[in-house]
């Protein structure tokens, strides 16, 4: 699931977003993120780290809670992803395209991306 699109059009040697469009020989880093992870191992751990402190005074359905909430929080932050298009042109700004989503799906566009990249500059030698 990616929030937007991202298509990538190697006949006009462009990648097109919801937003953006680059052409494939001004992109310099296509790279994708986990910005959330840190905050989703935090979140995750200390709801784990309470219902273990706090067992003995919660219910079992809290404690089930607790540890939902915990997982919710640790696949949340493994699972989104960030797509950032950096461009030659774009250096020293902070204008960058970015796409939210799945960081599988992204992963597997910004793949693409790059294998495009690679075609585009060997026909263009």
């Amino acid at each position: 699931m990616i929030f937007g699109f991202v298509d990538v059009d190697a006949e006009n040697a462009s990648v097109n977003t919801h937003r953006d469009s680059y052409l494939l020989e001004t992109l310099t880093v296509v790279s994708v993120r986990r910005p959330f992870l840190a905050g989703g191992l935090l979140f995750g751990g200390g709801f784990m780290g309470f219902a273990g402190v706090f067992g003995d005074l919660l219910h079992t359905g809290e404690i089930a809670t607790v540890f939902g909430c915990a997982a919710l929080a640790l696949a949340a932050g493994w699972q989104t992803g960030q797509l950032k298009l950096l461009s030659r042109d774009l250096r020293g700004s902070e204008l960058s395209g970015v796409v939210w989503g799945r960081y599988a799906d992204l992963n597997r566009v910004r793949g693409e991306i790059v294998r495009a990249i690679g075609v585009h500059r060997r026909a263009a030698s």
